[in-house]
């Protein structure tokens, strides 16, 4: 026994020193990568204009309307039914004749991450492809060049096998899943045709197809440094439609905007993506989650989106999986597949991020807790506004399924509002119970505005943890007390689940009442984005949101959502839908508005053209003999260009912006933010989007 005792004091004394050991090497990291990294910037976005209502298609095997409908549970639907089905969602969806036109090069791109069959929910079934490449091909029969292109992440030609990587080989990639029939079907019936490996066709070279791109408008992940390996039939493509098919995934799903993360390259970024490969010395690789605290796997996914400029968009909602991206077990036929939901749906549409918000909702996702939707509709790459997305063909709410969530903890969590007003920091001092007292005078009754009163103006962060460390950058011996303070509006008076994370003391004020307290330290790991979940309520309407969080020991960032009430682990984590956040009372009580007025009299009125590939008219109302400002920002809150900056001689003002910055270069395509600066912190905001 005494033995057993000695021994049992050393193994604690190892964890002891283990865990401080791993302790420090966690904050040192985070600090490290704070220097390295933004994690915030100036947030001018949420002002901008309404965005362009859509239509997204939402089509039933059981459709009246088809020649043969069949029920949505049968598993036996039929190659003909699905292509009435794709044919009416495409028609529905507005068509691909003013889209595709004769010569164009068509790159259509499925989503093959295995070598699963057709039907199995892992891979997009080749009969969707089929109806896709049919459709596409009617526009001129054998006038079209029809290009089927992946990049799956696993080996299969002599170069990836030479990577080094542990998974098994592929002869081909297109096999299994029965992409080899469809080309020899298609080159029977006069269709130009040919399937291309996305990661290099070559055996011995595939880099020599391989063409390093520029992220229009300098990219979200910023470990890429703005540039991606993808392949020259994507960037030569005239028009890309992305084909996948609908489930669940690591982060959050896999729809329309994930499907392209299969653009960057295996043979340079690796087998699997993050890896990198032994030829370049493992220098480029797709990071993830392997730098935390920041997670760039949604970011990446939104580059990638950019660089596609995906015009139309086909998900194959037949058969889907639930709780991950792969069929459980691995290997048995499609009957016996664990995760499948059989939901026999197509999804079309030309605004791929209205797409992804349908197919969230068909799943029982909230689309604003996915960040590669939500930031892909900051970019300008599509809408993820309710109000402005019309669904045509079944009813989404007679076909939405709950699916059980991926239980990776980064999964189970929804999104952190990200968008906050800050103030601080207050040195504790000598004071011996800083959570209990006010640095603020009256702090729980605060109602603050940008910029005024010593809160500073809007900043959106960039992860769902919030790094005030990044921010405020506090020395090694600082203790502090800050403040985070947030609106949001929801639909209803009703009950809620706030999650919160933090490594130390955090008090949650809502409408100025305490409701939630934590005193102490608790493990706040990069990998889980809450410590704690409580139930609230919150009012019908417009909402105020004070945090207040300690610093003395820790990493100083903490995270905070508000979630429907659930009890089933499978189904946590969901925002409440229709919650909205804004740093912004008027935004937030007016979240729809087509175009935010401040006021006393300053109003940006619509930008004509947008999109824009010459010059935007920007036009303005002002009070006479007022100072006024037109400047454009890019999406990382920089400040490139003054278009306008006095007082103004008239209350109708007119500006033109040609693309270019102050130095007179042109901008790349991409996303950029006009705003409006008036007299007394007035300020409206708005979006468009240049291509060169």
């Amino acid at each position: 026994m005494r033995t057993l005792a000695i021994r049992w004091r050393k193994y604690s004394l190892f964890v002891l020193a283990f865990s401080l050991w791993m302790w420090w090497d966690l904050s040192q990291a985070h600090n490290h990568l704070s220097s390295v990294y933004q994690s915030f910037f100036p947030q001018v976005e949420r002002a901008a204009g309404a965005p362009t209502a859509t239509k997204v298609a939402l089509v039933r095997s059981d459709d009246v309307a088809l020649a043969n409908p069949t029920p949505i549970a049968d598993a036996g639907i039929t190659a003909a039914t699905i292509e009435q089905m794709v044919r009416r969602a495409i028609v529905l969806s507005g068509g691909l004749r003013g889209i595709v036109k004769s010569g164009d090069k068509v790159l259509i791109k499925p989503n093959i991450v295995q070598q699963d069959s057709s039907g199995s929910g892992g891979v997009t079934d080749v009969r969707v492809v089929r109806a896709v490449v049919k459709i596409v091909d009617e526009v001129d029969h054998g006038k079209i060049h029809i290009v089927v292109g992946d990049g799956s992440p696993r080996p299969y030609t002599s170069y990836e096998k030479a990577s080094g990587t542990k998974n098994a080989a592929w002869v081909q990639l297109f096999d299994v899943p029965g992409y080899q029939l469809l080309k020899n079907e298609m080159l029977a019936e006069g269709v130009d045709f040919r399937l291309s490996n996305l990661n290099g066709n070559s055996d011995t070279n595939p880099l020599s197809e391989l063409l390093l791109v520029d992220v229009p408008g300098g990219g979200n992940a910023q470990p890429q440094g703005g540039k991606y390996y993808i392949h020259q039939d994507v960037v030569n493509a005239d028009v890309y439609i992305t084909v996948p098919v609908m489930k669940i995934h690591d982060p959050g799903m896999t729809v329309a905007l994930k499907n392209q993360i299969g653009l960057a390259a295996s043979s340079v970024y690796g087998m699997p993506k993050t890896s990198g490969v032994a030829q370049d010395g493992y220098k480029h690789k797709l990071l993830h989650l392997a730098e935390a605290p920041y997670n760039w796997t949604d970011k990446e996914i939104v580059d990638l989106c950019l660089l596609a400029r995906i015009k139309f968009s086909v998900v194959d909602a037949v058969a889907c999986l639930e709780t991950q991206k792969t069929p459980s077990p691995v290997g048995v036929s499609n009957s016996k597949v664990t995760n499948l939901v059989r939901m026999n749906t197509i999804v079309a549409g030309v605004d791929p991020v209205a797409v992804d918000h349908v197919c969230a909702r068909l799943m029982g996702l909230n689309p604003d807790d996915i960040e590669h939707v939500t930031l892909a509709e900051r970019q300008g790459i599509g809408t993820n506004n309710p109000d402005s997305i019309s669904i045509v063909g079944g009813s989404l709410e007679s076909t939405m399924r709950r699916f059980k969530k991926n239980q990776q903890p980064g999964a189970i969590y929804g999104q952190s509002n990200r968008d906050w007003l800050l103030r601080g920091p207050f040195s504790i001092g000598s004071i011996s119970d800083p959570m209990n007292n006010e640095f603020i005078s009256n702090e729980a009754a605060v109602s603050p505005v940008p910029g005024e009163g010593g809160w500073s103006q809007s900043f959106y962060f960039i992860n769902d943890r919030i790094n005030l460390n990044d921010y405020y950058k506090p020395g090694s011996s600082d203790q502090i007390v800050s403040y985070a303070f947030a609106y949001f509006k929801v639909p209803a008076d009703q009950e809620v689940e706030l999650w919160v994370g933090s490594d130390e003391a955090m008090k949650v004020y809502v409408n100025g009442n305490p409701a939630y307290t934590f005193n102490g330290t608790r493990t706040f790991s990069s990998s889980m984005y809450y410590s704690e979940t409580k139930k609230i309520s919150v009012k019908k309407g417009l909402n105020r949101l004070l945090v207040k969080t300690l610093q003395k020991y820790g990493t100083y960032d903490f995270s905070l959502n508000l979630c429907e009430v659930e009890t089933n682990p499978l189904y946590l984590g969901n925002r409440v839908w229709g919650l909205k956040f804004s740093t912004r009372a008027d935004v937030a009580s007016a979240i729809s508005a087509d175009v935010v007025q401040v006021p006393t009299g300053w109003v940006l009125q619509n930008c004509y053209p947008n999109p824009f590939n010459g010059s935007v008219l920007i036009r303005f109302q002002a009070p006479e003999n007022k100072q006024s400002g037109i400047f454009v920002y890019n999406v990382l809150g920089q400040r490139i260009r003054t278009l306008f900056d006095a007082k103004t001689s008239s209350t109708q003002n007119v500006v033109r912006w040609d693309g270019t910055d102050e130095h007179g270069r042109t901008v790349a395509s991409g996303s950029y933010i006009i705003v409006l600066n008036g007299e007394n912190q007035q300020r409206a905001s708005s979006k468009v989007v240049y291509l060169k």
